[in-house]
């Protein structure tokens, strides 16, 4: 594997850190790949038993991750598995994911 991309990858999984303990009042956060501030996320789920996933990407160079089989705190807001992909399409940009 790649050095560098292993990093990249592993910075983005920092990122969920900060997002999860700075929940609802999240600061700007920088992207691993272009260091612009900006970050951005959205969680998608089962509304009752608040376990989905969570797209992070950022929006100016669209790289990011995904990842399932995340706790949707209360704390934010979250489309459910009912959401037609027109709408989360208009949320979630078809961004490039960031492997390991």
């Amino acid at each position: 594997m790649n050095k560098n991309r292993k990093n990249i990858y592993y910075e983005w999984i920092s990122i969920i850190t900060e997002i999860y303990n700075n929940l609802p009042d999240v600061p700007a956060l920088t992207c691993p790949n272009c260091h612009k501030l900006g970050i951005d996320f959205q969680f998608i789920g089962d509304l009752q038993t608040k376990i989905g996933y969570m797209a992070i990407w950022c929006p100016f160079c669209l790289h990011g991750i995904h990842l399932s089989r995340v706790r949707i705190p209360d704390t934010t807001q979250a489309f459910s598995f009912d959401t037609s992909a027109e709408e989360i399409s208009k949320r979630i940009p078809n961004f490039i994911h960031v492997k390991p």
